[in-house]
């Protein structure tokens, strides 16, 4: 079980509804290929970008670490500064918060 963001960051919710799991993080799932393409398995989605702020970023976890998967280009980063979840969103409610991530190279089409 992933864990859980009680107060999402501005732009950004944990809405079931609007996170779509079965949609996105399902065996056929966008989310899921878009990880897999990257050498990653057993992806859980934790928040998705509002759909008012572009519906366009889902952050996600597996193996420990945590990812922010853009859903328009299908590229994955990899949260590198701060890499912790709690760190990561302190980071992004800040006005200009800095975290630092790293786009994963696609090895599996």
């Amino acid at each position: 079980m992933p864990p859980t963001v009680k107060d999402p960051p501005k732009g950004w919710t944990t809405d079931e509804d609007e996170m779509d799991k079965d949609r996105y993080w399902g065996p056929q799932g966008d989310g899921t290929y878009a990880a897999t393409r990257v050498g990653l398995s057993s992806a859980e989605g934790i928040m998705i970008r509002s759909p008012e702020w572009g519906g366009d970023g889902y952050i996600f976890t597996t193996g420990g670490k945590y990812y922010l998967w853009n859903m328009l280009m299908g590229d994955v980063y990899e949260y590198t500064d701060p890499a912790d979840l709690d760190g990561i969103l302190k980071e992004m409610r800040k006005p200009g918060g800095q975290v630092e991530a790293k786009l994963l190279p696609v090895i599996n089409e």
